[in-house]
């Protein structure tokens, strides 16, 4: 049974983000209108009540300023900003919600998107937060491949594994020390 829907294809992808405008990100009052107009292009049906936890972002109470390099957020918006993803069916909830975690989706806040790596993550974070599988892939494939380039989870597979070799050297030294007590013990008896 598939879940996911094909979606656009994973080279224009890549090429969109390498075209992103080296120019000042917004910030404030343009950034939230942004990302109204971004929402609503790709669902006319939203409502108020779906958008208005976009105005809640730290980045659209600001004042109006253009700065900084992009981060996660305004990298995906430029992605989704593609008219790929206009043919598609996209639901207003899963956009915000995709915006509004995009920041804790990646290990880094403002990926370099020369990278193509990264490029990868943040495409397919993307594609993943709205059930999208990029064109010509399975859901199995789609789901294995946003593993193998995800950055938080190679953090949790590292953190698991330096746990795991905690918990064996605790277990090491554990029986080291039994070991030593039980000698002690039978040179006491002799």
């Amino acid at each position: 049974m598939s879940n996911l829907q094909p979606g656009p294809n994973m080279r224009r992808l890549h090429q969109r983000l390498l075209a992103y405008p080296d120019s000042p990100a917004p910030q404030g009052p343009d950034l939230l209108a942004l990302m109204h107009d971004l929402i609503y292009r790709l669902d006319p049906k939203v409502t108020g009540a779906v958008l208005a936890p976009l105005s809640q972002l730290p980045q659209c109470q600001a004042e109006p300023t253009y700065a900084g390099q992009p981060n996660v957020r305004l990298l995906m918006l430029w992605l989704l900003a593609d008219d790929a993803f206009e043919e598609l069916v996209l639901h207003a909830e899963a956009l915000v919600s995709l915006i509004l975690s995009a920041d804790s989706l990646m290990a880094s806040s403002c990926p370099e998107i020369q990278d193509e790596d990264q490029r990868e993550e943040l495409i397919r974070l993307a594609l993943n937060g709205l059930r999208l599988k990029p064109e010509d892939e399975t859901d199995h494939q789609a789901r294995d491949r946003l593993l193998m380039v995800s950055s938080s989870e190679r953090a949790r597979v590292v953190a698991a594994s330096r746990a795991a070799e905690e918990r064996a050297e605790a277990i090491r030294q554990a029986l080291a020390e039994k070991r030593a007590r039980e000698a002690a013990d039978k040179y006491t008896r002799e």
